[in-house]
């Protein structure tokens, strides 16, 4: 059990391509929360020399003691998603470190964050940097700090679980279509995954929530209805999850050029890449995470978690004849066998 949590935290310099979402210090531990983006096809390694230090007084190093959500050492590619979320663990810190940095010893080593504050939530985290640190040399006597001063803004940063339980589940129009999807770890509307960035309660039942995408703010909550405001107004009925896949989308999905196969089961989609001989090159398990449907049941909405990626698969009826689909991929189309 974290005994501290700190959400967005607040860094004077980094040259990461992406955020720390949140770090966690127990009395066994230091977790670290990582939100990295990259281009399909690229790849990041964790090498084993990745560290965290006292930023204070250069205490000995902590190096990494495990990862989760990404392999240790080796090369990690972006394959279905331009972004992966992971953790990376360190031994405990001492309670009364207030800042640390973050690095990796190892020779070609790049990436480095400059004082990652431990006190408080932060806002933003920094994504216009200096020069990318170079391994061996020293940290500037001087940073100019980018982000904007937050410290005497009353805004309380709440956790996901601060929000009401009525709020997590699927939400429909009056004419059951689909259009949100709400869980304590993202959200998927406009057909896109989301995930929570800050949290503020505005009033009774009143909440502004600010995602990777957009903001969403919830006007007025009960068990079964909500309001919200995006770039419209919505009024939604609520469902609860208790969907199980159906049996009629168990089984093997072929792509349409007949190279790819794609093998649904009770807990996993098992995507397997095949050569033009025939051959397997690859099997992938995606795990199921969350399943819901429109009220006509002709369109199946898939959330699927590997390796710290969740990415959306879709099922459509078209033309009397289910189409499965992965979200981004206007091309990449299966039928069942």
């Amino acid at each position: 059990m974290a005994q501290k949590i700190i959400n967005n935290p607040d860094c004077v310099a980094n040259n990461i391509s992406g955020s720390v979402t949140k770090i966690e210090l127990t009395d066994k531990e230091t977790i670290l929360h990582l939100h990295i983006r990259g281009n399909l096809g690229g790849w990041i390694a964790i090498p084993k020399e990745t560290y965290i230090e006292n930023s204070g007084d250069g205490e000995k190093r902590l190096y990494i003691t495990k990862t989760e959500g990404i392999t240790l050492t080796g090369r990690n590619y972006f394959t279905n998603s331009d972004e992966k979320r992971f953790k990376l663990y360190f031994p405990p810190l001492p309670k009364e470190i207030k800042q640390i940095n973050y690095g990796e010893s190892n020779v070609g080593g790049n990436w480095f964050i400059y004082k990652l504050d431990l006190t408080k939530d932060g806002k933003n985290f920094i994504t216009k940097n200096n020069k990318p640190f170079v391994i061996g040399n020293p940290m500037p006597d001087k940073i100019t700090i980018t982000k904007t001063n937050n410290k005497n803004l009353d805004i309380k940063t709440l956790n996901t679980s601060d929000l009401p339980k009525d709020f997590f589940g699927n939400w429909y129009d009056k004419y059951g279509t689909l259009l949100m999807i709400t869980t304590p770890d993202y959200i998927v509307s406009d057909n896109r995954i989301k995930y929570y960035l800050n949290i503020e309660k505005i009033g009774t039942h009143k909440y502004k929530i600010l995602t990777t995408s957009n903001a969403i703010e919830i006007l007025s909550l009960d068990d079964e209805t909500i309001t919200i405001r995006t770039n419209r107004l919505l009024s939604l009925h609520k469902k609860k999850n208790k969907q199980k896949v159906p049996d009629f989308i168990k089984g093997k999905w072929t792509h349409w050029d007949g190279v790819k196969e794609i093998t649904i089961t009770d807990d996993y989609f098992y995507n397997n890449d095949k050569d033009y001989h025939g051959a397997y090159r690859e099997t992938i398990k995606n795990k199921i995470d969350w399943i819901a449907s429109s009220d006509n049941k002709e369109i199946f909405w898939f959330v699927l978690y590997h390796q710290g990626d969740y990415n959306i698969y879709f099922i459509k009826k078209i033309n009397d004849e289910y189409v499965l689909q992965p979200r981004g991929f206007a091309d990449a189309k299966y039928i069942k066998n």
